[in-house]
């Protein structure tokens, strides 16, 4: 294990939570090896890994869900067994996870009365809960945390923004002196998680230990005062502020150079267009734009968000209606008024959110046979002479995506609800592409996914440039765009405000999507 954080780095101060030595397996499998992690008063130590690194698993011991199978955990320096996560919030150790568990229906109030706060412990003489008691207690945690809302308001009616803040203000009500927060940042916007990075520095100001999970290690670089490093269910690198690098935490999850994530382009690329834009407007008053993707080419389209390049692409991709202009694929022009017309003219769509490309609670391959029903030419290959698609050639099917494009586990009647983010993204990949399109737009595509799932998306968009398919790849990750794309176009406004090739930077994207007022190109 690489050490580079130095002594002299690390908090002086007693940790708030330790544990030394931790293994854990799951029938017979090793998910921690002698793992050390500690959480001082007022730091944000980030807990950094692929999926099946083992973050979950220490978390989950740290929080009381799981028991270590060795070693020891203690609190403020005390030896302690945490019966389960109740017991840990009482200790002052608290989780907030990706997925808010707050009850829709209910107010602001009524969810912290759920909980084991201070709020809660305000009863009547007759024994009930009573929210006059708890209001002012609620409010004095939402200010803490800066959300201005009336405390009687419904949880339905809080953006995610806000929904988090309750979340973190109903932790700080239990007195939680270690806060654990996974993936916090999955659904805000810049300026969103700007905010709440402003709470979560004034939460160690007063001394609060964070835990900061994400996939996003710009963020990490931006945010956090040293990181863990864990892969394959061991620490592998301890990182002080000095080196939170995203290259250097990428090395260290990965075993190798940050380049290595990005396959090679093709030497000789292709003029061909597959899909032609032209003068096109997805809103009467918008802008009029024209692009085009090449055979076998990876397009990227960049902006800050809200410059309109997921307009652009939904509208493409039939999710949206087009308010005027041309679209041809190999040169024909075609009608997209619905996702299903624009399958039918060739065009594949990768959504922003996963969850509207899949059905959770069915397996990857009735996920797969949607799409092949959706879809003519390939429905008609696999059917016999009535409209029922036959069940071996779809199990085939689904055995070829999950060889093709690396999902794991490998047994096509797994639920896609019980796979990890990076393979539901394989999942909803495979299903586009099993639509054969010409060219596939992608949206986010790596959106809450671990580097290593990364790196096999990367490798499996190349491949499919190789058949000839054009990528347009949609994204607001400067990296990933200037480590994938052949061409980038950037947008501003809703208008392209630039044409850059293969070798810009992120700078140079940025510059544009920020100061550029009419179209440039550079080599």
């Amino acid at each position: 294990m690489a050490e580079r954080a130095s002594d002299e780095e690390a908090p002086a101060s007693r940790p708030l939570l330790e544990v030394i030595g931790a293994h854990k397996a799951y029938l017979g499998v090793e998910a921690l090896r002698a793992v050390d992690f500690t959480v001082h008063p007022g730091e944000i130590h980030a807990l950094v890994g692929e999926n099946g690194a083992g973050k979950s698993t220490l978390i989950k011991i740290l929080t009381g869900v799981h028991a270590p199978d060795g070693g020891r955990l203690e609190v403020n320096g005390a030896p302690t067994v945490l019966r389960n996560p109740l017991h840990a919030e009482e200790l002052g150790v608290y989780a907030i996870h990706q997925h808010l568990p707050l009850v829709q229906g209910m107010s602001i109030v009524d969810n912290f009365l759920l909980g084991r706060s201070r709020a809660a412990q305000r009863t009547t003489r007759w024994g009930l809960l009573s929210r006059r008691s708890a209001k002012p207690i609620v409010a004095e945690a939402l200010a803490v945390v800066g959300l201005d809302v009336d405390v009687a308001t419904p949880v339905s009616e809080l953006s995610v923004p806000e929904a988090q803040l309750v979340q973190i203000a109903r932790a700080l009500a239990t007195d939680a002196k270690v806060l654990m927060l996974d993936e916090p940042t999955a659904s805000l916007t810049a300026a969103d998680r700007d905010a709440l990075f402003d709470r979560l520095r004034g939460m160690r100001r007063r001394g609060v230990g964070l835990v900061y999970v994400s996939h996003r290690l710009d963020e990490i670089a931006m945010l956090c005062d040293r990181a863990t490093v864990l892969r394959n269910g061991a620490v592998v690198e301890r990182l002080g502020k000095a080196d939170l690098g995203v290259d250097s935490m990428i090395a260290a999850m990965l075993d190798r150079p940050v380049e290595a994530m990005y396959p090679p382009a093709p030497a000789h690329p292709s003029d061909t267009a597959v899909l032609t834009v032209s003068e096109v407007r997805v809103e009467a008053a918008a802008a009029a734009l024209s692009l085009e993707v090449r055979a076998g080419e990876v397009l990227g389209l960049t902006g800050l968000v809200g410059a309109g390049m997921v307009e652009l692409a939904e509208a493409l991709a039939g999710v949206r209606p087009l308010a005027g202009g041309r679209v041809a694929v190999d040169g024909r022009e075609v009608c997209v008024p619905s996702p299903a017309a624009a399958i039918r003219a060739g065009i594949g769509l990768v959504p922003a959110d996963r969850a509207d490309a899949l059905v959770a609670g069915m397996s990857i391959e009735r996920n797969l046979a949607l799409s092949i029903a959706a879809c003519s030419a390939v429905r008609g290959s696999i059917r016999g002479a009535t409209p029922v698609l036959r069940r071996r050639k779809v199990h085939q099917a689904a055995l070829a995506a999950i060889r093709d494009f690396g999902i794991q586990p490998r047994e096509p009647v797994t639920p896609v609800g019980g796979l990890s983010g990076g393979n539901q993204q394989k999942v909803v990949i495979a299903k586009a592409v099993a639509t054969r399109p010409r060219v596939l737009i992608l949206i986010e595509p790596t959106a809450g996914v671990d580097v290593g799932a990364r790196a096999e998306i990367y490798a499996i968009l190349r491949q499919l440039g190789r058949s000839g398919v054009g990528i347009m790849l949609v994204s607001s990750d400067g990296q990933e765009v200037c480590g994938m794309s052949d061409r980038v176009l950037v947008l501003r406004r809703g208008a392209i405000v630039a044409e850059l090739h293969r070798g810009t930077t992120e700078e140079e994207i940025m510059r544009h999507a920020t100061t550029s007022s009419s179209m440039s190109s550079a080599a």
